[in-house]
């Protein structure tokens, strides 16, 4: 039978040592932010179908449907979820990767950002959440 000695506070076998030279680098933003966001409406061919936000101070943006849009919500997440990557591997913060896409050509799912499109200011992600529970028809 093996000796094994294990962390008491992992349950980890000690004789790996440090596994933290394989700790993953973050690649995206954070999908939560407690410090204040901007918001921005995305229309895909003029129908509101959800909100692209930033903390305006932290690593963290995203995209959130707006409740009712089903498929199209749905789908609209994966070319946010692209665009806000790429302008991250270039670089920019939060706030600068999404202004970067305000006035940007409609992308067929995911739709877009009018130029003229008015940021309003949120005290954090959860109100951009509420914001897309509000709905269609409300």
């Amino acid at each position: 039978m093996s000796d094994y000695r294990y962390e008491p506070w992992t349950g980890r076998p000690t004789e790996f040592g440090d596994l933290s030279p394989w700790t993953l680098e973050r690649t995206e933003f954070r999908s939560v932010s407690q410090a204040p966001v901007r918001c921005f409406p995305v229309t895909l061919r003029g129908q509101l179908i959800g909100y692209l936000w930033a903390s305006e101070t932290t690593d963290a943006a995203g995209f959130y449907p707006r409740k009712g849009m089903g498929a199209v919500g749905w789908d609209a997440r994966g070319p946010w979820a692209r665009r806000l990557k790429e302008a991250r591997d270039a670089g920019f913060s939060a706030c600068e990767a999404v202004q970067y896409w305000v006035g940007e050509p409609e992308d067929p799912k995911g739709g877009g950002v009018a130029a003229d499109a008015e940021g309003r200011v949120l005290p954090d992600s959860e109100a951009v959440y509420r914001l897309g529970r509000q709905g269609v028809d409300e």
